[in-house]
């Protein structure tokens, strides 16, 4: 499931059969979409006794077609119903497409102009407002300036596809998790 704290030296699409996604019927996009908020229900993604949870969604690195980009929504939804601290962020128009699908967390979104790690720096930022004396991050990002959340607390990467993972992102991380790994794995066939 491309989960873990090292780096897969064989094709992950081996362990299972692999599903085009960009072949998959509207149907087919909403029973991933409810494998993916199951997936989250079924599987701790917070260490216990860490500390307040922060989750950080870099909307710019989720990248995807309508129904997959629907689908990704509902876990971001899913993942920030478990956490004490949202901070998403990301380019305006990725913003503008993403609040339709953010259920309560559309007004979260904070809109950043274009333009290299604006988001990035947003999602920072938001990271260090969390005054907490124990804090844990999960980051949906691939990017390495993320990195450096590692210091405060236990970093977990929900990584939009992990062949884009940064190196410095990846040594930094406790766990690791692909997401397309997990749609592929998840998605109806």
């Amino acid at each position: 499931m491309g989960m873990g704290n090292q780096h897969e030296e064989h094709d992950p699409r081996e362990e299972f059969e692999w599903v085009a996604l960009a072949d998959l019927t509207a149907e087919d996009h909403e029973r991933l979409a409810a494998a993916l908020v199951g997936w989250v229900d079924a599987n701790p993604v917070w260490h216990d006794g860490a500390g307040e949870r922060v989750l950080l969604v870099d909307l710019d690195n989720l990248r995807a077609g309508p129904l997959r980009w629907k689908a990704r929504m509902m876990f971001v939804v899913a993942l920030a119903r478990t956490a004490d601290h949202v901070v998403i962020s990301g380019h305006t128009t990725a913003v503008a497409r993403g609040r339709e699908h953010l259920a309560e967390y559309a007004d979260v979104a904070q809109p950043v102009p274009d333009g290299a790690d604006l988001a990035d720096l947003k999602l920072l930022e938001g990271a260090e407002a969390v005054q907490a004396e124990r804090r844990q991050v999960i980051v949906l990002s691939n990017d390495g300036i993320f990195a450096q959340l590692a210091d405060r607390g236990p970093l977990t990467v929900l990584s939009p596809g992990a062949s884009a993972l940064s190196d410095r992102l990846f040594d930094a991380a406790r766990v690791v998790i692909d997401l397309m790994t997990l749609e592929a794995r998840l998605a109806p066939v």
